[in-house]
């Protein structure tokens, strides 16, 4: 039995075409239940082949899986293993642009999404913004505009993106985080491939 969790109830065996796809549902749910929290160290490969009834191709299938989708770490070594690791914004983010990039999307599209959320946050931000933070939204406004009035559109991305960023985080609303993050980077990543006029720009 690992000492770190009683795995016993934790996971069953699996019996199906898809063995690896139920080990991969069974860890996030642990997971998303908190049976397992980011840190948490799973058992050894032996135990888990044992628990699952799998085969050790079947196992590492699945942990590669997790891996992928940010909800693992597989280290190696003596005192390696499976780890439980939060999904960042970057993996997520990932995998929501690989979804939209057969939705034949537009600048258009992406702008929309932020002439609707960007009010609301903004108020929001507005009544809870502190001086340190008002005095980083006037620099990067700052440094924002005279990027864009001299159209330096690779020099100006992390500044954009930065901005948007921090009047997601007062909002305090992790959803509306992600979105205005996602957005806001898939938006720059468009501008530089379709190259809009420099008016756009300005506007968007």
């Amino acid at each position: 039995m690992h000492p770190e969790f009683k795995q016993s109830f934790m996971f069953k065996s699996v019996k199906s075409n898809k063995i690896s796809e139920h080990i991969v549902e069974q860890i996030r749910n642990a997971i998303f239940e908190a049976r397992l929290k980011p840190g948490d160290k799973l058992p050894p490969e032996k135990e888990l082949m044992k628990t699952f009834h799998v085969s050790k191709a079947t196992l590492r299938e699945a942990l590669r899986s997790l891996e992928i989708l940010g909800f693992l770490e597989i280290r190696k070594g003596a005192s390696g293993g499976a780890c439980v690791t939060e999904v960042d914004m970057t993996t997520a983010r990932d995998s929501f642009a690989n979804f939209l990039l057969f939705k034949n999307l537009s600048l258009s599209n992406l702008s929309e999404v932020r002439l609707i959320l960007e009010p609301y946050v903004a108020e929001k931000a507005a009544l809870a913004i502190t001086e340190e933070g008002l005095k980083r939204l006037e620099k990067l406004n700052k440094e924002c505009d005279y990027i864009i009035k001299h159209y330096i559109p690779i020099e100006s991305r992390k500044n954009e993106i930065e901005y948007h960023r921090i009047i997601g985080s007062i909002s305090g609303n992790p959803i509306l985080m992600f979105i205005l993050d996602f957005v806001e980077n898939l938006l720059i990543d468009t501008k530089e491939i379709l190259q809009p006029s420099k008016e756009f720009s300005q506007k968007f």
